[in-house]
């Protein structure tokens, strides 16, 4: 009897690679030297994809293809938060001017602790230079604001690690989980009660509050 693989439902879920740990950066020319790598956005959707064109040769014998261009292309489904104007108005201005920008797809799957600094991490990344194809503002009603926009790579995109100072840490705070465990004295104070009719008229009326026994009305 022939001996058959191990099935797929016995692939740990955890050894898999979770997209939702992809997170994307952004730095403008316009930045400072040592400014650190922003958030682009609250990301929803993304992917990354890496092409290979190719042209057909015909010849006698038939045809052949022989391989072309190769071109990589980022597309991030952000979310605008209103401390995200700043990235926003940036790739607004990429756009206009015809800037180049720069951009990086960090793969948190594989975060490690720094072994120089243990109270660090690194991350592997990839990190290119793209024009943004356009800044869409998509503004439906009842909806949040938000772009998806496609980044085309010049050239190759390189391989590399980044440090975990040099990192916004707001894009592996916010950009890898929307919230984190609270305690008591992380909620509250942020809008005032609602106030109930009833206790308002009582108060109103010299009583502060609600009666334990309401009052037998033929007494």
């Amino acid at each position: 009897m022939a001996d058959f693989p191990a099935s797929l439902a016995d692939i740990d879920p955890s050894e898999m690679s979770k997209a939702d740990l992809i997170v994307y950066g952004c730095k403008f020319l316009w930045d400072k030297e040592d400014d650190l790598i922003h958030l682009l956005g609250l990301q929803a959707g993304t992917s990354t994809t890496s092409t290979l064109s190719s042209s057909a040769i015909n010849l006698k014998a038939g045809s052949v293809h022989a391989p072309g261009q190769h071109a990589e292309t980022f597309v991030v489904d952000s979310y605008w938060r209103t401390k995200d104007n700043y990235v926003a108005r940036s790739i607004k201005r990429c756009v206009r001017e015809k800037c180049l920008m720069g951009i990086f797809r960090f793969d948190f799957n594989r975060k490690v602790a720094d072994p120089a600094d243990a109270t660090q991490f690194i991350v592997p990344g990839t990190y290119g230079k793209a024009y943004p194809n356009g800044m869409p503002q998509t503004e439906a009603v009842n909806n949040l604001l938000h772009s998806n926009i496609t980044y085309n790579i010049e050239g190759d995109s390189q391989e590399g690690v980044t440090l975990q100072k040099e990192l916004d840490p707001e894009l592996y705070e916010v950009g890898l989980k929307l919230y984190s465990y609270a305690h008591n004295t992380d909620i509250g104070g942020k809008m005032d009660p609602e106030p109930d009719p009833l206790e308002d008229y009582l108060k109103a009326h010299g009583q502060s509050t609600q009666p334990t026994t309401p009052a037998d009305p033929h007494n």
